[in-house]
């Protein structure tokens, strides 16, 4: 019997070795199917993004052609319609370019059609205004301008392109179900070929002649393995919903900044060829300025959070921590968003006690109220209400900022704090802005060993937001100081 065994262990060998390069072969074109899963989903997503880039730029060209255009009618210098040239060209190509790029889909060509037919006319009416300008007839253009406003060929064509937009966005999202399903095969076949070499392993070592204690305990390890592949094969795929979910919001998130970041230089340009045109007059000026320093200013939070929030996650955002005076610090921030109180017509109501003072970076925690603020002022109606108080506990201050304004969701209400989490996150929404403030502020509350919340009835029942912080070992701070140590840091 062991001769037997002995003169079956060559075949057995040869047998498991042939097993052996079938199962590397299998593995090899599963890799190699595998790749090409990826190659599909990175040219679904090249593709989405070259549409959604000519799209953008078809809706910048049609802006250009109606400023260049309309420059020239307030100031009849014809200089202004060699911009008007070049963006009709711009959005024709562009035009041209999504059709071929949406030639695959009936629906998409369908749209772009509409896009290239609102386009065209579009320009025809700024054409007929131009033409109607130049031949001296000033009335005619203007009701030329006025039909065109009435008729609303610049909003049919914002309209379809959100529309191409969506259905991209869409197409690229079922691209990611399918290749999610077929990650999800390639793993059960791993799974099934790794189960399946054990085995066999397992099989060559009872043939060869192993005792029964050497078996038993190379049953025990097969189903410790089987038990290991299973915990492996659940981590593995909570880790890759998590870095699918992750994708995705890194994918929105950068589809949201580049549009914020893009709309203050588009009115940063748009008046500033106005201001090249000749002879702009005195109020056009004070106008444009006003514009482009607001617009500026937007652009400057948007990087300064992007940088704040670059700090946090590198573990370098700065702390300057002193005794200072609390009431100081919130008031400051109240001051700095009375502007935009009064710009939106809220009514804005303050209740803020004298409290001991609290060990910690006075122009950060000035910067958490500020925020808190923004974010109530920013989803508050006009008409509105804001509610500010500061409380004196008995081993922490608590501030609070409520609203009226739109409120929060149950289920946003968890996330609320996460990085570049917002109720809305695409581009269309109604609100602008990242999403970094709260998770900027919660940040820095965590650092001065503090705690922050939030409270909301629902959606279009408003929000509270509580922030404690302990006082530590601080010791009395004179007011005038914490101002002069805010006012410096703000210049520096």
């Amino acid at each position: 019997m062991a001769t037997r065994g002995f003169k079956l262990g060559p075949s057995i060998l040869a047998g498991g070795t042939a097993l052996t390069l079938v199962l590397f072969f299998a593995s090899t074109r599963q890799n190699l199917d595998e790749m090409s899963i990826l190659h599909d989903e990175s040219s679904r997503l090249l593709h989405t993004l070259d549409v959604q880039r000519d799209l953008d730029s078809v809706l910048i060209s049609v802006s250009e052609a109606e400023a260049s255009v309309r420059s020239f009618l307030l100031t009849d210098d014809t200089t202004s319609l060699a911009g008007f040239d070049s963006a009709k060209d711009v959005a024709a190509r562009r035009v041209d370019r999504v059709a071929g790029l949406t030639s695959g889909s009936s629906e998409q060509r369908a749209r772009s059609d509409k896009l290239r037919a609102a386009v065209s006319e579009r320009m025809a009416s700024l054409d007929r205004m131009v033409a109607a300008r130049q031949a001296g007839h000033a009335d005619k253009a203007a009701d030329e301008a006025r039909a065109a406003a009435m008729n609303g060929p610049g909003d049919q064509i914002r309209a379809l392109i959100g529309e191409m937009e969506i259905a991209e966005a869409q197409s690229l999202a079922q691209g990611r179900d399918q290749t999610s399903k077929a990650y999800d095969r390639a793993w059960r076949g791993r799974v099934l070929a790794g189960i399946f070499s054990a085995a066999l392993l397992v099989a060559i070592a009872i043939i060869a002649g192993f005792h029964v204690r050497t078996k038993a305990r190379g049953e025990a390890e097969l189903v410790a393995s089987e038990r290991r592949a299973r915990e492996a094969a659940a981590r593995e795929q909570e880790a890759r919903d998590k870095a699918e979910q992750a994708n995705q919001e890194k994918d929105q998130f950068l589809a949201v900044l580049s549009h914020e970041l893009r709309t203050p230089l588009n009115a940063v340009l748009g008046w500033t060829q106005i201001l090249q045109t000749a002879g702009p007059s005195e109020s056009t000026i004070v106008r444009a300025l006003a514009s482009i320093r607001r617009n500026a200013e937007t652009q400057q939070r948007l990087v300064e959070d992007l940088l704040d929030v670059s700090r946090i996650i590198t573990g370098k955002l700065p702390l300057e921590k002193e005794p200072f005076n609390l009431r100081v610090a919130v008031s400051a921030a109240i001051e700095s968003i009375r502007p935009a109180v009064a710009a939106k017509g809220l009514t804005l109501t303050t209740e803020l006690e004298n409290t001991r003072p609290v060990m910690g970076d006075p122009g950060r925690i000035q910067q958490v109220a500020g925020n808190l603020l923004s974010n109530a002022v920013k989803f508050t109606q006009s008409g509105g209400h804001l509610a500010v108080t500061l409380r004196d506990g008995d081993d922490a201050a608590y501030l609070e900022v409520m609203d009226d304004g739109v409120g929060l969701s149950p289920e946003l209400l968890p996330h609320i704090f996460e990085r570049f989490r917002q109720a809305d996150g695409s581009m269309t929404r109604a609100h602008g802005g990242l999403g970094l403030g709260l998770a900027i502020a919660k940040h820095i509350v965590d650092e001065h060993k503090g705690s922050i919340t939030v409270e909301s009835p629902g959606l279009n029942h408003g929000a509270t937001f509580r922030v404690r912080l302990p006082y530590g070992d601080a010791v009395a701070v004179p007011v005038k100081s914490v101002h002069e140590t805010i006012a410096a840091r703000s210049i520096a």
